[in-house]
């Protein structure tokens, strides 16, 4: 009788030992989750909330015409609209396979690789299209005078640049331009049909007579992106890499061109800049590898809203 207690009481024994360590685990596999959670709740309050978001390829962006929406078309037929620290996606409409994408006050202007160009708003209804009949060199539009530009290759450095004020149907040719390095970039003042920009790796032109004068500036930098302000006041944002990437104002006609500081931006290069047509003072930066910096005050400060090309929401 005694032996039979005994082996009674060790299985009890037995039993109590295994509830225990059972328990134990149990605790730490809950508290190991809730450490977790903390992780990913304090990550995501420090990132601003990470969307689900993502884009890449960009081949264009801009505002829409009252300022509110930052929109992104990329190669993967992806328009990206960022609203009120919101990122959405929405798939580009049309079978035909788009080359570029520009902002316009109606919406966007779209360039297909066979020359189609076709003028629709960000709900993506196409307005009007027409062909262009010559695709070679570099393009832009206006934003809101509508009118394109065309760069086209003489021979070595000589150029000629073209511009049409009725959607492609006929063109004005401009005398011919010379211009050192290779050219990379071609973008036109927003507001005023003579203001026209030409970024190269040896500097950036800017012409304010429709292209028949140009003066230099940022003189021996690589200029890879630049962007008129809508103010009256001319002025541009420019973005010039070297062994850091730098971001500077220019103001025209009092031949000024200011330094900002950009911080961590420096180590990444600049490939767009978007400039707010109701907001004076906010614009967008676009770096290589999706990062994108957004100001509120003309450069003095910046935040992330998206990293790596992956939207940040902040709200």
């Amino acid at each position: 009788m005694t032996e039979t207690n005994g082996q009674t009481s060790g299985k009890r024994s037995v039993h109590w030992v295994f509830w225990l360590l059972l328990a134990k685990i149990i605790f730490i596999l809950l508290l190991a989750g809730i450490t977790l959670w903390i992780i990913y709740a304090v990550h995501e309050a420090n990132s601003g909330g990470t969307s689900s978001v993502r884009f890449s390829h960009l081949l264009g962006a801009g505002y829409s015409s009252d300022g509110e929406t930052l929109w992104l078309a990329t190669a993967d037929k992806q328009l990206v609209t960022y609203k009120e620290g919101q990122w959405q996606t929405h798939k580009l409409k049309g079978g035909e396979k788009p080359a570029q994408y520009w902002p316009i006050h109606t919406g966007l202007l779209q360039l297909n690789e066979s020359g189609m160009l076709e003028w629709k708003r960000l709900d993506q209804a196409t307005m009007q299209r027409h062909k262009l009949d010559k695709q070679s060199g570099l393009m832009t539009i206006g934003y809101a005078t509508g009118r394109i530009y065309q760069l086209q290759k003489k021979t070595g450095e000589v150029f000629v640049l073209r511009w049409s004020d009725d959607q492609g149907r006929s063109w004005q040719t401009g005398g011919s331009i010379r211009i050192t390095g290779n050219v990379s970039f071609l973008t036109a003042s927003p507001i005023d049909k003579n203001q026209v920009a030409i970024g190269t790796s040896k500097g950036l032109y800017l012409s304010n007579d429709q292209g028949a004068h140009f003066e230099h500036f940022l003189k021996g930098q690589l200029v890879t992106s630049a962007a008129y302000s809508f103010d009256q006041k001319v002025s541009l944002f420019a973005a010039v890499s070297g062994k850091e990437s730098m971001l500077y104002q220019i103001v025209p006609k009092q031949q000024k061109t200011i330094q900002l500081d950009t911080g961590t931006v420096e180590r990444d290069r600049l490939i767009k800049i978007v400039q707010n047509p109701r907001h004076q003072g906010q614009a967008v930066l676009f770096t290589q590898r999706g990062d994108l910096y957004q100001t509120n005050n003309g450069g003095q400060n910046w935040t992330f809203i998206a990293q790596k090309g992956r939207g940040l929401d902040s709200k």
